[in-house]
């Protein structure tokens, strides 16, 4: 692992990747646990030749990133996914700038952002929320602007949410702007839960029709987390892919297998990724990324990947190489 001894000040995302491994020396548990491997021809297929090598212009993505002191090592691993992709990845990208932002962006930032990636627990360090003693006022990680956000997407701007970035508020605000969330709060909405996600996730018509699973098998399986139900209206949202739940895994998270086995599941078809355009702005959305490996894996970052072109209407191509780049540091 790479050792980038930058201030807090200076570059707190690679400071607080460095600093946990000299605190907790993780080298060697990082990627204990991981997805099965995938056929590199299959992926190889998929990704089809790079036949555009640099996006149409010039390019600005900003990728916001928290800290929990709540999940386990090597899950929801926000500084570890911002530093592979803003540091190792994306930079291999032509025309590409990536701007790492602890939580909410400021305004000046969303005004030339071409693409805003979430991935972080909003407003939140841990399971109580933040404990350092600044006031909750006065924390300007608590901020989240919606004005902000709708004039964004009302001039076009990009948005991916991934995995807990789902859950802001009730959910009900965020839902009106990413199309699902994580309900929370609220009797007009759903109480979402969470278990263990390790069987197929089903194509759905929306999906064979999206850029974004172009080519894609009917069905493909991650090792990952469920959330289950989601608020938000499924009819106004392309709901790309489905998965049944485990109900005796609720509220247990991603390492509680199934009690029935196979046989435990509701046979409901829960949405796992979906797209929604909102003003002229594109979204992409996913409850997955629990598990840090998910980024590392070849089928998942070539849907993300796609997503985030797809939000910023250019091409898969440039992008194409980071599918299989560094696929484990």
């Amino acid at each position: 692992m790479r050792l980038v001894l930058n201030p807090p000040g200076a570059d707190i995302g690679r400071w607080w990747v460095c600093n946990e491994f000299l605190v907790e020396n993780l080298a060697s548990t990082r990627h204990a646990n991981r997805s099965a491997p995938r056929d590199l021809a299959e992926i190889a297929r998929i990704v089809g030749p790079i036949e555009q090598r640099e996006p149409s212009r010039d390019l600005n993505i900003v990728w916001v990133w928290g800290i929990d002191k709540f999940h386990p090592k090597q899950t929801h691993e926000y500084a570890w996914v911002m530093d592979r992709y803003a540091y190792d990845l994306l930079p291999h990208v032509p025309r590409v700038t990536v701007t790492p932002c602890y939580y909410f962006p400021k305004k000046e930032l969303w005004d030339k952002a071409d693409l805003v990636v979430f991935y972080m627990w909003p407003c939140h360090d841990g399971a109580h929320g933040f404990r350092d003693k600044i006031k909750h006022e006065e924390d300007l990680r608590n901020t989240w602007d919606y004005d902000i956000i709708d004039a964004y997407q009302n001039r076009g701007g990009g948005l991916v949410f991934l995995h807990m970035a789902l859950q802001q508020g009730t959910g009900v605000e965020l839902a009106k702007r990413i199309g699902l969330a994580w309900g929370h709060k609220d009797p007009s909405i759903p109480n979402t839960t969470a278990g263990v996600l390790d069987w197929p996730v089903t194509l759905t018509s929306a999906g064979r029709d999206s850029p974004i699973l172009k080519d894609f098998p009917d069905e493909f399986k991650f090792t990952d987390e469920l959330y289950w139900p989601l608020a938000g209206d499924q009819a106004k949202t392309a709901i790309m892919g489905t998965s049944p739940a485990a109900p005796s895994t609720a509220g247990q998270g991603a390492w509680k297998p199934p009690e029935g086995g196979l046989d435990d599941l509701d046979g409901e078809e829960w949405p796992i990724m979906w797209t929604k355009e909102v003003g002229q702005g594109k979204v992409f959305g996913t409850i997955l990324g629990h598990n840090f490996f998910t980024f590392n894996d070849p089928l998942f970052r070539i849907i993300l990947l796609r997503a985030m072109a797809w939000t910023m209407n250019e091409s898969f191509g440039p992008f194409k190489p980071l599918v299989t780049l560094h696929p484990d540091m």
